[in-house]
């Protein structure tokens, strides 16, 4: 229920909803695959994309944003890094804490604003966002907070795609649920009026038409982050056994799907 201020308007903002629609998908957020369900070959998968783009943890401190139940946090204290994740929502860092309780890893998991995180100046040296710049309301905002919270020299890694977009094969899909049964994945979990809330909030939102990969390339540049790399997780799709001779595969391959990272210069760096 919305709390109403005077003439009924509402003085709940587009966070507020954002966190409670999380908040709601927690229940069912470890069933998607990539979250929950991973094989060995993902988790390897996984970690290959890690160290790749942000290197050896060597204890060096890593930062998880809107890090959900606890997925890339594991992963990455797996690979050496000094942990904290971070999210919006409570239920999913409770079921991120309870992750990290049963694999008996210290994970610290602290609730926070990806935009404003309130974490000190030039504190980390690797930060990892999986699936969270879309949906921001001021991405232009949270990557520059990010900069101030990453040390010079340190590595930003976004990992996330266009969840709005559909591929030709993807529009294709609805003629065959008829007759093969729907695909299970992330979207299939959602009631109708999840659905519909979705809809509701991506309508206000700046990525409302579908983000690519040259949009956080862009604000990665505006952010003063240099030698970008990119990655069209390839390596995740086969970790996940996905092959193009099969429909989710097929699904799966032709969604716009990557990674990105960057550096932020050391000092006296000349751009």
């Amino acid at each position: 229920m919305s709390a109403a201020g005077p003439a009924g308007l509402s003085n709940r903002s587009v966070k507020d909803d954002i966190r409670d629609y999380w908040s709601i998908r927690a229940e069912t957020y470890d069933l998607s695959p990539g979250h929950g369900q991973m094989g060995m070959r993902e988790a390897q998968a996984w970690s290959d994309l890690i160290h790749d783009h942000l290197g050896h943890g060597a204890g060096r401190r890593a930062l998880d944003l809107g890090c959900g139940t606890g997925t890339m946090s594991l992963l990455m204290q797996a690979a050496g890094f000094d942990v904290t994740g971070l999210d919006f929502a409570g239920p999913m860092l409770e079921r991120a804490r309870r992750k990290a309780q049963g694999a008996g890893v210290p994970i610290a998991f602290v609730a926070g604003d990806a935009e404003h995180t309130l974490e000190p100046e030039a504190h980390y040296d690797a930060i990892i966002a999986r699936n969270l710049l879309w949906t921001l309301p001021d991405p232009r905002q949270a990557v520059g907070e990010w900069c101030r919270i990453l040390r010079p020299g340190g590595r930003l890694l976004v990992i996330d795609g266009d969840f709005v977009r559909r591929s030709r094969i993807e529009r294709f899909v609805p003629m065959l649920d008829g007759i093969f049964g729907k695909i299970r994945d992330g979207h299939s979990l959602l009631t109708v009026a999840q659905w519909e809330e979705h809809g509701r909030i991506m309508a206000r939102l700046p990525f409302h038409r579908g983000m690519r990969v040259e949009d956080v390339a862009a604000l990665f540049a505006g952010a003063g982050l240099v030698e970008q790399r990119r990655d069209g997780l390839q390596g995740i799709r086969r970790g996940r056994g996905l092959h193009l001779a099969s429909r989710a595969g097929a699904i799966a391959w032709s969604q716009h799907r990557f990674a990105v990272s960057a550096c932020k210069p050391q000092e006296g760096h000349i751009r």
